[in-house]
């Protein structure tokens, strides 16, 4: 294999997947790790990533602007929205209670992590954050994923290989909340800073799948076995105190980072590509059910 030719796939890949393709990030990010010994394997894995670029190459990022103030349609298609200080309800509002958003702010930590219904302020960055454990099979290493969605689309994304090996799910987690955060919390802030004075100070929403990474991010119980990562544990229980982030409970198959850090089978996968992009050639695909 000619390693020269490989770089120039990988290079030419990788641009896209940082640019407007997410959906291949993690494909690409599982391919660069071979970049200095590539083989055979890995090269027809590469050029099948570029037909498949190729096939789908009209599938691209469309944002919108919404007065119900709606990140991602999919995931908040049943959750309510305030606008300023009036509440809108989706169609299947019946199930969902009247809430007021002062009413949440207000409640206790607890209470905020049950209701998973933070409140959604429009023009507002949406953190989806989640980690495998040991998923490379060569390191035994853990994979994060993260993507910040914003109007609808997604405004930063990343597939990374973590530089530790985790010896838990909590703490492949943890590692991965951390650097996530780092990263969304500037998209937070300079939405923040020129964001309207009369709209509410909310903190950001992290949506994670993992109980005990809520849990020790809100420090609600003991970290006994987390001693060896205190400081990573710290850094996300002062932003939850200080009200720059807030948690909040996602089931596994409304994670929209869960194709960032593994291979999805094919029907999970158009979802989770869906859920981030449109195929203006497919109508069916604009609108999200």
């Amino acid at each position: 294999v000619d390693p020269s030719m490989y770089l120039s796939i990988i290079g030419s890949c990788l641009h896209l997947a940082q640019v407007s393709r997410p959906d291949c990030s993690f494909a690409v990010s599982v391919l660069s790790r071979y970049s200095n010994a590539p083989g055979a394997p890995h090269l027809k894995a590469a050029l099948d990533l570029v037909k498949y670029l190729y096939h789908t190459r009209h599938w691209c990022i469309q944002y919108r602007r919404s007065e119900s103030g709606g990140n991602d349609p999919k995931v908040m298609e049943s959750a309510w929205h305030p606008s300023n200080d009036d509440i809108t309800h989706s169609p299947d509002s019946a199930a969902v209670p009247d809430v007021d958003s002062k009413d949440v702010l207000s409640r206790s930590i607890e209470e905020r992590i049950v209701a998973s219904k933070p409140v959604d302020v429009p023009n507002a960055p949406t953190t989806y954050i989640d980690a495998d454990l040991g998923g490379d099979r060569e390191t035994r290493k853990s994979t994060s994923g993260l993507v910040i969605m914003m109007n609808g689309g997604p405004i930063a994304w990343s597939s990374r290989l973590q530089k530790l090996c985790a010896q838990s799910s909590a703490e492949a987690e943890i590692s991965a909340v951390v650097d996530g955060v780092k990263e969304a919390l500037q998209f937070d802030f300079s939405v923040k800073s020129v964001a309207s004075a009369s709209k509410p100070n909310v903190p950001m929403t992290v949506w994670e799948d993992n109980q005990a990474c809520i849990q020790m991010g809100h420090n609600l119980r003991g970290s006994m076995a987390a001693k060896h990562y205190q400081l990573r544990l710290r850094f996300l229980n002062e932003h939850v105190w200080e009200n720059n982030i807030e948690f909040a409970k996602i089931d596994t198959k409304d994670q929209l980072s869960d194709g960032f850090t593994k291979a999805l089978p094919i029907q999970p996968f158009r979802e989770f590509r869906g859920n981030m992009m449109v195929n203006p050639k497919d109508p069916s695909s604009v609108t999200i059910s």
